[in-house]
């Protein structure tokens, strides 16, 4: 009963972690991306120059902000194909699939995240053009991004079996628990 309920809360504790950081750096990126963007186009059109390091960091805020977007996306189960699948199901049946999804969903991630980190250390002697970022940052934090998902997916499975939240897809309901 002690491991079950210590799974049980860490895998709360590390879906509320990953919550508060990916809003954090969605919120961090969208407003630098709003704020690099709106300086490049008044400099454009109002002074006709700009900053030449733009370029590079508008596509590594854009993909760190993407990947926080999909961690949280993945969080919260919100995929629309799952939705559409889970309304139609109850019971042990909305369980089931739940939990297959989401042990697909962990074993790909992982992989895919594992992958990532291997292309980073391989890119890390190429930079980018302007800034000279080595294009590991950018693999890396891809790989981040792609490994939260993955921990995502394990603790709502420990979430849903081992603390028996129930699953409710309808996401109108601001306090339904979600797969």
């Amino acid at each position: 009963m002690g491991l079950k309920n210590a799974l049980v809360s860490v895998s709360r504790a590390a879906d509320r972690a990953i919550e508060l950081g990916c809003n954090f750096l969605l919120l961090v990126t969208g407003l630098g991306l709003l704020s690099l963007l709106t300086i490049v186009v008044v400099l454009r059109y109002g002074f006709e120059s700009g900053f030449s390091f733009a370029p590079d960091l508008s596509e590594l805020l854009f993909a760190i902000f993407v990947m926080a977007g999909i961690a949280q996306a993945a969080r919260l189960g919100v995929h629309v194909a799952t939705q559409l699948l889970l309304n139609g199901l109850e019971g042990r049946w909305r369980l089931g699939l739940v939990i297959i999804i989401h042990t697909v969903t962990a074993s790909a991630y992982l992989v895919l995240a594992w992958y990532a980190l291997q292309n980073a250390i391989i890119a890390h002697d190429q930079l980018s053009p302007v800034l000279r970022i080595p294009w590991s940052v950018g693999y890396g934090c891809l790989s981040l991004g792609l490994a939260l998902v993955g921990v995502c997916s394990l603790a709502a499975i420990v979430r849903h079996t081992l603390g028996g939240e129930e699953v409710i897809v309808n996401l109108a309901d601001p306090g339904a628990a979600v797969a």
